[in-house]
């Protein structure tokens, strides 16, 4: 006989498996936003941006402490979101930064006490270390925007990328960030203020550190549970 509470939503993020869906939106997201040019595209990538707000809402549905604030913040980062789409401006731009930012953060906290917690560990866990390596990526992405945003000279960019342009500004910083977080470094965006290097110096920390701790973490509660 089914059972149809495993079928619920609710039931569904809060177990290991959201963390799979939240990954999925992700990749989606991060593929789709990196493309230009095509409205279709550009409305997809909003649309997967908007179902990683959800994902996240349900991921951490069960803290009740944090619930409802997390849910007010996630609702506001969502209009935030496609105000700015519809009305592009750098004010708007920077809300949606800063509103971006607190809701990733949450998220972040939320998602490393499901992954790192002491229990079995499994595929969706993997996956959902994962999905914490690419929210870094996008929430130093968005603090680059904001400084960008604040100081035209925080960054050397490429002459057609200015902020009056914040969606250019956003897939291009996006791009940096990443690049940054695995040292690549091509050279085509470089920090100049150093508010600017400062933040880039801890991403590259960050995104060396990240991969052996989280392998160190993960081996030492299979092996804990296998001896259990």
């Amino acid at each position: 006989m089914i059972n149809l509470y495993k079928l619920h939503p609710r039931h569904f993020w809060s177990t290991d498996r959201g963390l799979t869906g939240l990954l999925i939106s992700l990749v989606g997201f991060l593929a789709l936003y990196s493309l230009e040019g095509l409205e279709t595209v550009k409305l997809l990538s909003h649309v997967l941006f908007s179902l990683i707000i959800l994902t996240g809402v349900f991921t951490i549905f069960m803290h009740r402490g944090v619930r409802f604030f997390v849910i007010l913040l996630a609702l506001a980062t969502l209009a935030c979101n496609w105000l700015s789409e519809i009305q592009p401006g750098r004010f708007l731009a920077i809300l949606n930064a800063c509103l971006g930012f607190l809701y990733l953060g949450f998220l972040l906290a939320a998602l490393m006490v499901q992954v790192f917690g002491k229990s079995q560990v499994t595929g969706h866990r993997i996956r959902g270390a994962i999905a914490i390596y690419l929210i870094f990526g996008l929430m130093w992405a968005l603090l680059y925007q904001g400084l960008a945003l604040t100081r035209v000279d925080a960054f050397n960019l490429p002459a057609h990328i200015t902020p009056d342009n914040p969606e250019e500004l956003q897939r291009a910083l996006t791009y940096f960030s990443f690049i940054t977080m695995t040292t690549l470094g091509y050279g085509d965006i470089t920090p100049v203020l150093p508010a600017a290097r400062v933040l880039a110096m801890f991403e590259a920390l960050v995104g060396q550190l990240y991969p052996a701790i989280t392998l160190a973490r993960l081996v030492s509660l299979a092996v804990m549970h296998q001896k259990e």
